[in-house]
């Protein structure tokens, strides 16, 4: 049985040499260029109690969601760890804590034995094995990984080698909200006044400290020489006691500062829920967005949390990635190509831009017939399947445009737009090819302008006015480097006459469509033609009420009668 262990632990190094030159020889890193390589990460949350008002309630909230699917989950115990010593004790006045007291704190609770624990199965009595890690290395392997292997003489058994290599993606998300107040209490703080204060729920500060242990192959070979216990291992207690014992190197990844809260607006106002949201759903509701925020800006700003996968197919794109790797619905993706110059290096090329519209179910063992996610074209030139990859580069999902209208209601406008297709998708469309769902967005435009008009007794009259709208867009991606969008909303717009307390109002119906052009991936050349039924015209006076029961708005400004023509450029966050 020992003779077993030894052979076992000389495979674990032998791993470089054997697994690597099968599997790793098709996934070399490069610093100088994006590389095509991805791993499955670990990841163990922890959050930091320093007994502060409401900190104890939003952390037993927090910890209650499970680790996102895309990681794999080496969950410790505790998950919080309390601070009696108060946060001057870990940081700084601006409440940034520091990471080497942070790192401290980790060793001081065995983080880094727990997390190898995790890894190599440690038993009750101490023993290790590997089970965990031959099994989360067929999890992590692709239908690549498995043709390569099966081409071997080792064949699958080679991907749970690809377990190993995984211990070096373990990373630690320390979270702490250094600010949390309700709303009650931050009106009350700010003074703001009771008749501007719409909202209930919290509002708070989360930090994240990102850490990553450090099992290199030096850490590595002291683990198997001076700490790997076999199940009868005559010095079991002597390595159990050194493991305990023993420090294991973290190293500062990055940190993430996001405002979050978890609101409603208060019974009584337009925009509030039917039934008031629980304080329970209320703090579930902070967590969550706390969540989503901080591993959004971790994969921005990390390469290694960044998905990446060959491109397998076209029309339409496909790639062996899914839910497995966290994959959503209309999610954005750069392609690439690397290239080699004349003088030997090599170079990344970015290609394509392209969004989700179907994702798979893959969150099993790849059986080598793995079905593709399916991807749309928003940008750039041709995608082949020989040697093209993606790189997941996530997007806000809001779009800024700054137009002008020459005719209609011209004027200068600006519009925001907000994608609602992953919503749309998880409700009517989960797992299929909803291309009809792509890029649907809510959008909400305003503008002014200033204009002089003659009266019927061929006076001027300088008039301003002011309009909004809101409504639905959907765009349609027929060629790389142009789209078309069809739009429908409902506005508003209203004038003032200079030296007149009365006010001219309409209301209508707009409806059009807008054709754009690619600049860059991320700014557009849009123009639009548009109409608007009108739906009321009022003329109110000083008080609000209506004058003129028979004033027809486009029968005072007829030029701004018809279709709209406007132009302007979108850009894209």
């Amino acid at each position: 049985m020992k003779r077993y262990y030894l052979l076992l632990i000389a495979i674990a190094f032998g791993i470089s040499t054997s697994a690597q030159d099968v599997i790793q020889s098709a996934k070399k890193v490069q610093k100088n260029y994006v590389s095509s390589e991805y791993d499955r990460n670990a990841m163990t949350l922890i959050g930091l109690d320093f007994s502060e008002s409401h900190s104890g309630e939003v952390l037993n909230h927090f910890f209650e969601m499970s680790v996102p699917e895309k990681y794999y989950d080496n969950s410790v115990s505790p998950k919080i760890l309390k601070i009696p010593d108060g946060r001057e004790s870990f940081g700084n006045k601006m409440k940034v804590l520091s990471n080497e007291k942070v790192i401290q704190l980790l060793n001081d609770n065995k983080v880094g034995q727990k997390i190898l624990s995790v890894w190599f199965n440690q038993q009750p009595d101490g023993s290790f094995n590997v089970e965990s890690l031959k099994k989360r290395g067929l999890f992590n392997a692709n239908d690549d990984d498995l043709i390569i292997a099966e081409a071997s003489k080792r064949g699958q058994s080679a991907l749970m080698d690809m377990g190993l290599p995984l211990v070096n993606k373990s990373y630690v998300a320390v979270f702490d909200f250094p600010e949390i107040s309700t709303m009650a209490e931050y009106y009350i703080a700010n003074e703001i006044p009771v008749k501007n204060r719409p909202l209930n729920g919290y509002k708070a500060v989360v930090h994240e400290y990102l850490y990553k242990l450090d099992f290199n192959e030096a850490v590595a070979a002291e683990f198997f020489q001076k700490y790997w216990v076999s199940a009868n291992d005559p010095d079991k207690a002597a390595k159990v006691e050194a493991f305990q014992n023993a420090t294991f190197p973290f190293i500062a990844v990055n940190n993430v500062m996001r405002n979050v809260q978890g609101t409603q607006f208060n019974a009584g106002q337009p925009l509030a829920p039917k039934v008031q949201k629980t304080k329970d759903e209320l703090l579930s509701m902070l967590t969550e967005i706390s969540m989503e925020k901080v591993f959004t800006v971790v994969e921005n700003q990390n390469a290694d949390f960044r998905v990446k996968a060959m491109v397998n197919q076209v029309r339409p794109i496909g790639a062996k990635i899914g839910t497995k790797e966290g994959l959503k619905f209309d999610q954005r993706y750069f392609v690439y190509e690397n290239v080699s110059k004349r003088n030997g290096n090599i170079v990344s090329k970015r290609r394509a831009v392209v969004k989700s519209m179907k994702v798979v179910n893959n969150s099993t063992v790849t059986s080598g017939e793995t079905e593709s996610s399916l991807f749309y074209q928003i940008a750039g030139g041709k995608v082949d399947n020989y040697g093209m990859f993606l790189e997941q580069k996530n997007d806000a999902g809001v779009n800024l445009c700054l137009n002008y209208a020459a005719k209609g209601f011209e004027g200068p406008s600006a519009r925001l737009e907000y994608y609602i297709s992953r919503q749309l998708y998880d409700v009517v469309a989960k797992g299929k090819n909803a291309s009809a769902l792509t890029s649907v967005k809510m959008y909400a435009e305003a503008g002014f302008n200033e204009k002089t008009y003659f009266t019927g007794t061929d006076s001027e009259d300088d008039y301003s006015f002011t309009g909004f709208s809101a409504g639905l867009a959907k765009d349609f991606y027929a060629f790389n480097f142009a789209f078309s969008e069809l739009f429908v909303g409902y506005g508003i717009e209203s004038a003032t006459r200079t030296n007149s307390e009365h006010k001219l109002s309409t209301d209508f119906i707009e409806y059009g469509v807008r054709i754009g052009v690619n600049l860059t991936p991320g700014i557009q050349l849009m123009g639009s033609v548009g109409s608007k039924s009108i739906l009321t015209s009022k003329e109110l006076d000083e008080d609000g009420a209506e004058f003129n029961t028979e004033f027809d708005y486009f029968g005072e400004f007829i030029d701004r009668k018809g279709q709209t023509l406007s132009f302007g450029l979108r850009f894209m966050f």
